[in-house]
C-alpha cells in the first residue's frame, strides 16, 4: 500500500551475577527486523526476521500478545486475532529464521489494533541454576505489532493518501502530574492511533531539556502513561515536543 523503511535493531543482553568467589553469566545475541511491524487491511501476514548473532544455537519460542495500557502501565493478555508461525524455532549461528505474523481475524473497520510480539529464548533442559536464585536465566525480547482495518492506515512520513484511506495520527496532550513525592510528564492519547515517541525534550525559560534521547515509550489509543520529570524541570509550565512515530520532524505537543 505505501513505502515503509525497514528498521533493524540489535538486541544484546548481557547479565553478570556474582556467586561465591565466581562469575555467573547469561547472554544473547539475537538481531530481530523490523522493529515495529505493521499489518495492513489489505495484507493477511506480516514478516519478523530473527538473526542469531552468537556462537552457540538458540531456541526461541514467538508469541503475540493483546497489548492494552492502565494505570501508567502495559497490560498484555492472550489472543487469537493475531498468531506467530511457526511459534519456536531453533536457529543456527549466523543464520535467520522468518515468522510469519499470521492475521487470523480482520481488525474492526477503520481501527487500529495493538499486539506485542514476545521472543522467549528457551534454555536447554540441562541449563544451570544459580543455587542463591533458584532460577534458570531467560532473554525476552518485545516488539509492537499494529494491525489496521479496512480503511484506514498509519500517517507517517511516507504516506501517500490513496483513496478511501483515512491515514490515522495519535492526538496527545500533556499535563504534570505530582504524586509520592514524584512529579511525572502525563500523556493522553485520545486520538485513534497509537503514539511512538522519540527525542523527546521541554523547553522552559529558553532552556531545553532532554527526557530521552531515543525512544521514551508508547502511549496507546485511548490510553494514559506517564514518565517521572528530572529535577532540571521545575514548575508546570513548559513547551513539550517529539518525534512521534515515524514522521520526520519533532512535533510540539500541547498541555491538556
Amino acid at each position: 500500500m505505501r513505502a515503509r523503511r525497514h528498521y533493524r535493531i540489535l538486541l544484546t543482553l548481557a547479565l553478570l551475577l556474582s556467586v561465591n568467589s565466581g562469575l555467573l553469566q547469561a547472554a544473547s545475541s539475537v538481531l530481530i527486523w523490523p522493529i515495529n511491524p505493521q499489518i495492513e487491511s489489505a495484507q493477511k501476514a506480516a514478516a519478523l526476521w530473527l538473526e542469531n548473532r552468537g556462537q552457540a544455537p538458540i531456541s526461541l519460542q514467538v508469541r503475540v500478545l493483546a497489548w492494552g495500557q492502565s494505570n501508567y502501565s502495559d497490560q498484555l493478555s492472550a489472543q487469537r486475532a493475531v498468531v506467530a508461525s511457526p511459534p519456536a524455532v531453533t536457529i543456527e549461528p549466523g543464520k535467520r529464521q522468518m515468522i510469519r505474523l499470521m492475521k487470523m481475524q480482520a481488525a474492526p473497520a477503520a481501527t487500529e489494533q495493538t499486539f506485542r510480539v514476545l521472543v522467549d529464548e528457551l534454555l536447554p533442559p540441562d541449563a544451570k541454576t544459580d543455587a542463591a536464585l533458584g532460577v534458570k536465566f531467560q532473554m525476552r525480547y518485545s516488539v509492537p505489532l499494529f494491525v489496521f482495518g479496512d480503511g484506514v492506515a498509519l500517517a507517517s512520513a511516507a504516506s501517500k493518501p490513496e483513496p478511501g484511506i483515512q491515514l490515522l495520527q495519535p492526538d496527545l496532550r500533556f499535563q504534570v502530574q505530582s504524586e509520592g513525592g514524584k512529579r511525572y510528564l502525563l500523556l493522553n492519547n485520545q486520538g485513534p492511533a497509537h503514539a511512538r515517541l522519540a527525542a523527546v525534550a521541554v523547553n522552559q525559560g529558553g532552556k531545553k531539556t532532554v527526557i530521552a534521547e531515543g525512544l521514551l515509550g508508547y502511549v496507546l489509543p485511548g490510553a494514559r502513561m506517564r514518565w517521572e520529570l528530572p529535577a532540571t524541570v521545575p514548575g508546570e509550565t513548559f513547551a513539550l515536543e517529539a518525534r512521534i512515530n515515524e514522521l520526520a520532524d519533532v512535533q510540539p505537543i500541547s498541555p491538556h
